[in-house]
């Protein structure tokens, strides 16, 4: 185990209040307004598969999805584009865009938070952003072995 792996992090209270923090910001910025529907399965915690801060993967993320209801088809490309503007305009990273526009990946900055604007089936926009892993407490459990 490096030294970095039991380095304090944010908690997971911490990283869901700034997760909505980017979701609603996005969201205050798109014309017409969308109905928010949860995707359910990002309710459940990932595992912290490739950290990229060098620290433990006992580590989890969260993350929270959206599907974006009730925009209509002919605007989806002029909703990808406002996301894209406001995420620039706040110093977010755009990593990558797929060639129609509609396909966002961003970091958030300074946190390093993913933060994406994507494509499902019956023409849905979703919207997601995951955390850095983190200790759900901020601090690593103590261990339960000698």
């Amino acid at each position: 185990m490096n030294a970095s792996a039991d380095k304090p992090t944010i908690t997971k209270a911490q990283a869901l209040a700034r997760i909505k923090q980017l979701i609603d910001g996005t969201v205050s910025v798109i014309h017409p307004k969308p109905q928010l529907e949860l995707h359910q399965p990002s309710l459940n915690d990932g595992l912290c598969l490739d950290p990229l801060d060098g620290g433990s993967e006992d580590r989890i993320v969260v993350n929270r999805s959206y599907f974006l209801r009730e925009l209509p088809k002919n605007k989806l490309d002029e909703v990808a584009a406002q996301v894209k503007a406001y995420w620039q305009s706040q110093g977010h990273y755009i990593e990558t865009e797929s060639d129609d526009g509609l396909e966002i990946h961003a970091r958030s900055r300074p946190d390093d938070f993913f933060i994406t604007l994507g494509w499902s089936e019956g023409d849905a926009l979703t919207l997601g952003s995951t955390s850095t892993c983190l200790w759900p407490n901020g601090t690593p459990e103590p261990s339960s072995t000698p």
